[in-house]
């Protein structure tokens, strides 16, 4: 894959859990503590530790730093505010660190979907634009996703021939006949959707109906760079396949996990749960806000 459409891919994702109407186990929420632990959009990630009667927020992506901000509790849960290096303000070292999403004053509030804890973050007009679930290996977390919402589905080449992404394995079958379980090449520190398989490499990239899979081969000028080596290979997505678009009246999902989904298929699913009306749950009404802000984003 070429160096710009990876950043283009990048910037999308720099821009995310129940039954129907579930509202989240509110007993686990009233216990919910962040300290010492490890927050992700599936990009980004912060550290959280507890300091006089703020939390400091620190963290980057595995590309880089540079992340720092407070969180500050209220009664509902926190709000964001500046950051800074626990230096005195007079001292030539001191520096701050801002909200590295949204604004000052944005809401965090503490939910639990299916016993899984996440931060929902809403601006000022009380609309979810971001969400931050636990982790505790940033890479593995970033490896699930991709497995999960770019490789995972069942396909059809034009010659019928059935090819089949793993749903949480780098693993698939219908491309070579020596190899199943695949590589996901790093690019820039991130996983991306160009992998080895056996001695073939591809770059998949998501359709509206299914995937196109290019043959690539690594840059002899930069080993981050991935050069079309042959044909595209078209794959259409088996109707009634495992379709990560469902998940959005399941999964409160991260933008992250959204950005892998084409523009296209955000469209749908804004259409299809918007079509709800009041009768949406609350994770269908997370999801909901946070596609309409990746749509706005994108559109400016």
């Amino acid at each position: 894959m070429k160096k710009k459409a990876f950043l283009a891919i990048l910037a999308i994702g720099l821009m995310g859990l129940g039954a129907c109407h579930n509202q989240g186990n509110k007993g686990n929420e009233e216990n919910f503590d962040i300290a010492g632990k490890t927050w992700t959009d599936g990009l980004y990630f912060f550290n959280v530790t507890k300091a006089d009667s703020i939390f400091n927020c620190e963290g980057g992506s595995v590309h880089e730093g540079g992340i720092m901000f407070a969180l500050v509790p209220t009664e509902e849960g926190f709000v964001g505010a500046k950051g800074n290096n626990g230096l005195a303000k007079n001292d030539s070292n001191y520096y701050e660190g801002y909200v590295f999403t949204g604004e000052e004053g944005d809401k965090f509030l503490p939910k639990v979907f299916n016993d899984k804890k996440m931060l929902i973050q809403y601006d000022k007009n009380n609309k979810a634009i971001a969400v931050y679930v636990e982790t505790s290996d940033i890479n593995q977390t970033m490896k699930a996703d991709l497995l999960r919402y770019l490789f995972s589905g069942e396909y059809t080449k034009e010659d019928g021939t059935k090819v089949v992404f793993s749903v949480d394995k780098p693993e698939v079958t219908g491309l070579n006949a020596e190899a199943t379980t695949f590589e996901p090449v790093t690019m820039y520190d991130l996983p991306s959707g160009t992998f080895k398989l056996g001695n073939d490499a591809f770059t998949l990239e998501r359709t509206d109906d299914g995937a196109t899979l290019q043959p690539v081969k690594q840059s002899k000028e930069d080993e981050e760079v991935w050069d079309d080596a042959g044909q595209p290979i078209v794959l259409k997505r088996v109707q009634g396949s495992e379709d990560q678009t469902g998940n959005v009246s399941k999964d409160v999902l991260t933008t992250s996990q959204l950005s892998y989904f084409t523009k296209g298929e955000r469209k749908k699913m804004i259409d299809a749960l918007k079509a709800k009306g009041d009768k949406a749950s609350e994770i269908e009404t997370i999801n909901l806000q946070l596609l309409e802000a990746m749509a706005a984003n994108e559109a400016d």
